[in-house]
Parts: C-alpha cells; structure tokens; sequence
C-alpha cells in the first residue's frame, strides 16, 4: 500500500487518497493534517513502522522522533512493517514481505505467493500437523496444511539456516545437511538451474505478460513470465 498522507474533511489523517475515499471521506489537503495537538502531532490513529523497527502512532510521530517510516501498520516481532506485499522465497515458503523474508535471510525468488500449482522444486522440509512431512511449505500448503514446523517429522533435525546446495540429482537442498540426510551428494554450492537464480535485491522494475510488475529481469524470469516492457505496469 502507498503511503501519502492527505488530510480529510473530518480533520482526520488517512494513509492516501485511496483509504480517504473508502472511508467515503472528502479530501481538503495533502499530506497530514494541520490540526495539531499540544505535543505537535495529531492523534490519529494511524499506524506506521519505522526503519528502527519501531512502530509510531502515525507519519507525524515517526517524523518527530526522526524516524524514517519502512511501512503502513505496526512493525512485527523482528521490526518489519506488516504491510502485506507477498513475496515466494527460495525455500517454497510465502513471506508476507519481502522484509519478513530478509530478516529469515531467504533469497526471494519471485514476486507474489508461492504458485501452489508450481511449487519452487527445492527440499526444504517441513512437518504439517498431520504428522506428514512435505519438502517445502508451497507443497503442504498445496496439500491443504497450514501449520508447519520446520524441518522432517519424527526426524533429527538438521540446521535452520537456508544455504542452498545442489544435489547430484538437479534438486536444490536447502542446506548440505537435508541431501545428506536424504543419502545426496552434493553437486555445487548454491541453487540449482532448475530453482532459476538468486535474485538481488535490485528494484529495476519490468511488467510481465501476466499485468504483475516484477522488482527486476531475474524475478520475472523466475516465475517464467514474458516481458512486456521495463517499468511497472501501468497502475501500479
């Protein structure tokens, strides 16, 4: 969601025009509103999570305390924003940002939530509660679970860290301890072909065939999408 404050009828601030006009309150300004109170801000109640990972009552507060605002609504545990833009991380896990999945230091691999009907082809498993294991989140997820923990169920358990490996089978693992567990020799540091490539962080943004906008040429190819043409889509 785009955060630009504009001040409404009611003497009320609002996210942007958008959250105004669902309210069905009439837009007098941009940006926050004037009306102030004793300790210089309005009380509005409007959210925001600043760069320090803390979260502000709105844009004003954040401002005063020198804070830069990272996102609409309040920070979560690790101090991301919860604003909801889904991205699919390497591991076939849906992270509600892209932020949630850099603080689990998870590669994105493209845009938007895991396709359930094309899962990212990597083994990193996690345990549903029916007790099944499944190789990735996308795949229980697929299946109808929506509670996992991770790793194999009834198993040891191998090390959290997502540090992908390939294996001698063209599956990419998500640590040397799962294809070792599993019997796999380990081919080559880092994803497989197959998984497509570790995309940066880079917002140089294309619009893809399918009306999404992708962050850059690698998450577009990743989701094997064709390109329209560089930028965002239109509306976006």
């Amino acid at each position: 969601m785009q955060y630009a404050p504009v001040c409404g009828a009611d003497g009320q601030t609002y996210s942007n025009d958008c959250v105004a006009g669902a309210a069905g309150v009439e837009i007098v300004s941009q940006g926050i509103c004037v009306e102030e109170t004793a300790n210089g801000c309005p009380e509005t109640f409007d959210p925001v999570c600043g760069t320090d990972g803390n979260t502000y009552i709105n844009e004003c507060f954040a401002a005063k305390s020198r804070a830069e605002v990272a996102g609409l609504g309040a920070c979560t545990p690790n101090g991301c924003p919860s604003v909801v833009e889904p991205v699919c991380g390497m591991n076939g896990r849906t992270f509600i940002n892209r932020c949630e999945a850099t603080a689990e230091r998870i590669l994105v691999q493209r845009k938007g939530q895991c396709d359930l009907n094309n899962c990212p082809k990597v083994i990193a498993p996690v345990c549903g509660e029916n007790g099944q294991t499944y190789n990735n989140a996308c795949l229980g997820e697929k299946a109808g679970e929506t509670n996992f923990t991770e790793g194999s169920c009834n198993a040891r358990s191998c090390p959290r860290l997502f540090i992908p490996v390939c294996g001698m089978d063209s599956m990419t693992y998500g640590n040397a301890c799962y294809a070792e567990r599993l019997g796999v020799s380990i081919e080559y540091a880092g994803v497989c072909d197959s998984l497509g490539e570790n995309c940066p962080n880079d917002y140089l943004p294309v619009c893809g065939m399918d009306g999404v906008t992708y962050d850059n040429e690698c998450q577009i190819d990743n989701a094997g999408v064709q390109k329209v043409y560089a930028g965002a889509c239109s509306g976006d």
